[in-house]
């Protein structure tokens, strides 16, 4: 059974089933067991600084925690589960982000004092794969997501208000009622292999229709 998660992952991103089903996908997603046990030096790192780039956390529950600021720059987080998790102003550029549950998520932009002066910190996910992840309700406005793969992923009910998703890969991407306003698509790949290239400096809203 626990070998099998993945490939019922996959299902539940891939196919276009009702709403209902897909929120209990997600919601079974919050109780599934790591596949394998996570690195607990690396996990306890996290917590404790939130400073871990390249760490090990392949299958960690990280279920509503406050991970705004962390650096989990190039981090294996593959099969996590981010459920109702924090990432404000967190940088995932080039994680590894396959069938993470990131549902009930945000992603914003934090806003930060450093030594008295004012910074808008951007969530990142450049470069990272998100493949076969779910989002559902996920909220990515202002993210950075630039050349990240969406492939295989289920996007539903989640917002990229303002996101930088420029040669991103949305490539056989289930994606329904998402808001796209002011994102940047620019280059970005979807469905059948075509690139997003009409009017690349005009805002697009229309992905999700």
């Amino acid at each position: 059974m626990v070998q099998g998660i993945p490939q019922w992952l996959r299902q539940c991103v891939c196919v276009p089933v009702a709403l209902p089903v897909v929120t209990v996908c997600s919601l079974m997603l919050v109780h599934i067991p790591a596949v394998q046990a996570v690195n607990e030096d690396d996990l306890k790192r996290l917590i404790e600084t939130k400073d871990c780039p390249g760490c090990d956390l392949e299958g960690a529950d990280l279920r509503r925690l406050d991970l705004s600021g962390a650096n989990l720059e190039g981090a294996n987080l593959r099969e996590a589960n981010f459920f109702y998790s924090i990432l404000d102003g967190a940088n995932l550029s080039g994680a590894d982000l396959r069938s993470t549950n990131l549902s009930y998520t945000t992603a914003l932009t934090l806003t930060v004092d450093i030594n008295g002066e004012i910074f808008d910190l951007p969530a990142r996910f450049n470069g990272a794969d998100l493949s076969s992840s779910l989002m559902h309700y996920a909220d990515f406005s202002g993210a950075e997501m630039v050349t990240a793969n969406f492939q295989e992923a289920y996007i539903d009910q989640t917002d990229f208000v303002g996101t930088q998703l420029q040669d991103s890969n949305f490539t056989v991407t289930y994606v329904h009622t998402i808001d796209l306003t002011d994102a940047n698509l620019c280059g970005s790949t979807y469905w059948a292999g075509n690139d997003y290239r009409r009017a690349c400096n005009v805002p697009v809203t229309d992905l999700g229709e």
